[in-house]
């Protein structure tokens, strides 16, 4: 098994995967559209159709052939289910093309992406643009409303979530991003990629494990009780199973995988004491992109010094 490349010895090419991809955020992009209206209707259908649209263009420039695939439209979805409702089209359009041209084409080009181009197209925008962070609106409020996606909200919207209750929040029924607040919908579209085969098990299983003993950790020391609200209300189970485990940045199964699993939660956890939004669904996926990269790269130079001295051997 070629770890470097974990999709290559089976038989789902890279147009299955990226379907597969694509399909499981449906449940997730429902939700958000039941809950936000046509504003987040139109901006996750802008950000995959012109996430598509730049890898194209640039793929034209650039002269490269790749095979057909909806690993843009993927990207540009998830990447738009992790804005805050009430987001201008130009500032999406600013993460979409960061995450297309700047991170993806300067990395190679499809396939080869040091970082998760939404993570990275998401953190961009939260530089750029921090007041866009507050953002967001009410659910199942202005389901018609389109205002916001050319002059951005008229107003903040405070909340507390000792008001919701649980069945809202597991249902993702209060003010968020688009698409990281409902854990029924990420759960189903979790199950849907172990089922076809695209995301192994013990990825997501050692992603929440490591977190929960953490966070458990956590509450023993410190003497609270904000575990489970944490988990389901932070957006932190969206990264784990769409950011850390994409089909570009997934570099290997088994042990190398586990170990970004690890690493993600560690962080996660870490930086939850420090900082909230988006910074705590994004940072720990890009660092953990770096370390795994880092980790490949020496995998592959041990495996080729090995296969040296055995070639010198015989």
């Amino acid at each position: 098994m070629n770890t470097a490349a974990p999709y290559i010895n089976t038989d789902k090419n890279v147009l299955y995967i990226s379907s597969a991809h694509l399909v499981s955020l449906v449940p997730v992009m429902a939700a958000a559209v039941i809950y936000y209206g046509i504003r987040a209707a139109v901006l996750i259908a802008f950000c995959a159709l012109v996430f598509a649209l730049s890898d194209e263009l640039c793929s034209k420039i650039s002269g490269k052939v790749y095979a057909r695939d909806l690993s843009s439209l993927f990207y540009g979805a998830a990447y738009a289910l992790l804005l805050p409702p009430d987001t201008p089209l130009y500032i999406a359009l600013t993460g979409v093309l960061f995450g297309s041209i700047a991170v993806r084409q300067l990395s190679g080009g499809r396939g080869s992406a040091l970082f998760n181009p939404a993570a990275a197209g998401r953190f961009f925008i939260r530089l750029v643009f921090p007041g866009n962070e507050t953002a967001f609106a009410a659910p199942g409020a202005d389901r018609l409303a389109v205002r916001s996606l050319l002059y951005g909200p008229e107003g903040t919207v405070s909340f507390d979530l000792s008001d919701y209750s649980t069945s809202e929040i597991l249902a993702g029924r209060f003010p968020s991003f688009i698409g990281t607040a409902c854990v029924f919908m990420i759960l189903a579209g979790m199950i849907y990629l172990i089922i076809k085969g695209v995301l192994k098990a013990y990825i997501p299983v050692s992603y929440i494990a490591m977190l929960s003993i953490l966070l458990f950790v956590c509450d023993v020391y410190l003497d609270t009780s904000r575990s489970f609200i944490f988990a389901v209300t932070s957006g932190i189970l969206f990264s784990g199973v769409y950011l850390l485990n994409d089909d570009e940045t997934t570099r290997s199964f088994g042990p190398i995988s586990i170990f970004q699993a690890f690493i993600c939660a560690s962080f996660t956890v870490l930086m939850s004491f420090k900082t909230t939004g988006i910074d705590l669904i994004v940072i720990p996926v890009l660092i953990s992109d770096i370390l795994t990269g880092i980790l490949c790269y020496i995998e592959r130079v041990i495996r080729r010094e090995g296969e040296g001295r055995l070639h010198a051997g015989s």
